[in-house]
Formats: C-alpha cells, sequence, structure tokens
C-alpha cells in the first residue's frame, strides 16, 4: 500500500498552484483544498469531463475514522465535476510533515454526472492473491465499497454532503 501525502497527490501537472489545510482537532476529518492557479494542459478523462485546468480546485476529504479518502474536482465556476473516492486502509495526519494521509487501498469509486463506477477492484484482488493485502484487508475494503454505495445511493454520507464554498476562494 502507498502513502500517499495531500500536500503532493495529484498536482504533478500544476505548474502554480495555492494548498490550503484545515486541520481542526473538532472535526471528525481533515480537509485540504487545492486551488490550480496554473497547469501544463488541462487534463480531461476519456469519458471527455475536464478535471483540471487553471483556476479549477482540488478539494480532499480525510475522514479520521473511516476507510477513504474522498476527492472533489470542481470547475471555475465552483462546481463538481466529479467525485472521487480512495479506499483506504489508513488515514491520519503525518506527524512530522503535520499533512493529512491516507494509505491507498486499490480500490475505487467514481460518480461523474450522478454515474458511479467501481474502479480497479481486479488490482485489489490481484493485491490479495500476490500478498500484497491479507484477506482481511480485501474484506475490509469490499465491505467499505458496500456501505459507500448504499450511502451514495440513500445520499446520507456525511462527508459527501458537506458544504465546500466557504473553503472555495
Amino acid at each position: 500500500m502507498k502513502k500517499k501525502l495531500l500536500s503532493k497527490t495529484y498536482l504533478r501537472d500544476a505548474e502554480n498552484y495555492k494548498i490550503s489545510f484545515y486541520i481542526d482537532e473538532k472535526n471528525d476529518y481533515y480537509l485540504t483544498v487545492k486551488k490550480l492557479l496554473k497547469v501544463k494542459s488541462p487534463f480531461i478523462v476519456s469519458t471527455g469531463e475536464k478535471l483540471m485546468d487553471d483556476g479549477y480546485y482540488l478539494v480532499e476529504i480525510t475522514p479520521k475514522n473511516e476507510n477513504y479518502n474522498i476527492r472533489h474536482y470542481i470547475d471555475n465556476n465552483k462546481n463538481i465535476v466529479q467525485t472521487y473516492i480512495d479506499l483506504s486502509y489508513k488515514n491520519g495526519l503525518d506527524e512530522e510533515l503535520k499533512v493529512p494521509y491516507y494509505e491507498d487501498l486499490y480500490l475505487d469509486i467514481t460518480i461523474t454526472n450522478g454515474v458511479v463506477r467501481i474502479l480497479d477492484e481486479d488490482e485489489l484482488i490481484s493485491a490479495e492473491k500476490n500478498g500484497i493485502i491479507t484477506s482481511d484487508d480485501l474484506k475490509i475494503a469490499l465491505s467499505v465499497k458496500e456501505k459507500l454505495l448504499k450511502e451514495i445511493d440513500e445520499k446520507n454520507n456525511k462527508y459527501l454532503n458537506l458544504e465546500l464554498s466557504e473553503f472555495l476562494k
């Protein structure tokens, strides 16, 4: 599993950006906002959605007590273009750098225009077969996937429903 620091993820094509961390011990999550000031070129996925361009945002919500990290790709009109959920083994705050992180558990869920897709389930199963993760890790990932799919369908996941406008400046 890869430990992903939110100060470094998904910024390789960003030439200039501003990053803000909202780390409040009263909350049960960490929030990271990346404002893309200048990108090398727009990032457009195969389905045609532009996820990254000048003036766009990446907002990541890292729950402290859940096994996933939510990343919203938000356009310059402050509309969510896509939500990408990385299932994780563990989330936390890096003690040395004081930056949120998650340990990626291969399985992902995307939401684009109301369409929910599950990604990389084959990678998750392969990781278990090859001894990279345990069978318990696999069970956790599949259980979290089912819980999230139910919450997405019922629109009752508190992290997906967070009001983000105050953080988009």
